[in-house]
């Protein structure tokens, strides 16, 4: 089905062709509104984002192109469904373009589940929700960023960071920051390396220059 590979094309087509031009021209070509919950367990440790996508409306239609509206007008729900559990086996590739650190060093992540995609007629946009859990839950302070590593996708919290809320699990004394780039303040700064084909800045890295990071912090006690 013509469904099952849209996220693919999304993410590997594009880096493909970012990798084999220059770093200059890169810029996004898809933009996803992002939310995201917070999930903690009884020991106020980090164990699971709820990560919540809403795509633009020309990729939304370019991704729905093909697949018939039901006797409603509306998409058929199985049909979403189907798609949202190919998406989060195609991301699975890229770790869900999510990265989540503490004290410098990753964290494994576990597998993804409870995914679901809906569309919103009335402003012509798919969505994509998944819970991504931690390997092992983690104590704050955590950072996490989500972002394509080409930066063919901008993928960023609407209105300057807001968009991240504490969604399940106790969080007295715990809070979470944004810090958003500012874009042109970011290419007036770039490194050298950022614009040479002999560092791992360019493909992999470039987007990371742009990505939010948002950081979950919590008193002790």
């Amino acid at each position: 089905m013509r469904f099952g590979t849209w996220f693919w094309a999304l993410w590997a087509v594009p880096a493909m062709v970012f990798w084999a031009a220059t770093p200059a021209a890169a810029h996004p070509h898809v933009w996803i509104d992002m939310k995201v919950g917070i999930v903690t367990n009884a020991d106020r440790q980090l164990e699971a984002l709820r990560i919540h996508w809403t795509f633009d409306e020309f990729y939304s239609a370019f991704a729905l192109d093909g697949i018939k509206k039901d006797e409603n007008g509306h998409y058929p729900q199985k049909v979403l469904d189907e798609l949202a559990q190919v998406n989060l086996t195609n991301l699975k590739e890229v770790d869900f373009f999510t990265e989540i650190t503490a004290n410098g060093k990753k964290l494994a992540l576990a597998a993804a589940k409870d995914p679901e995609s809906s569309w919103n007629e009335k402003q012509g946009r798919l969505t994509l929700t998944f819970t991504l859990p931690l390997k092992t839950p983690h104590a704050a302070p955590v950072q996490f960023r989500i972002y394509d590593p080409s930066y063919y996708i901008s993928i960023d919290y609407p209105e300057k960071g807001r968009g991240i809320e504490f969604l399940n699990g106790p969080h007295r004394d715990c809070k979470i920051s944004v810090v958003t780039p500012d874009v042109e303040n970011v290419w007036l700064n770039l490194p050298e390396a950022a614009f040479t084909g002999n560092n791992a800045t360019v493909g992999q890295g470039f987007g990371a220059h742009f990505a939010s990071t948002a950081t979950l912090a919590c008193k002790k006690g």
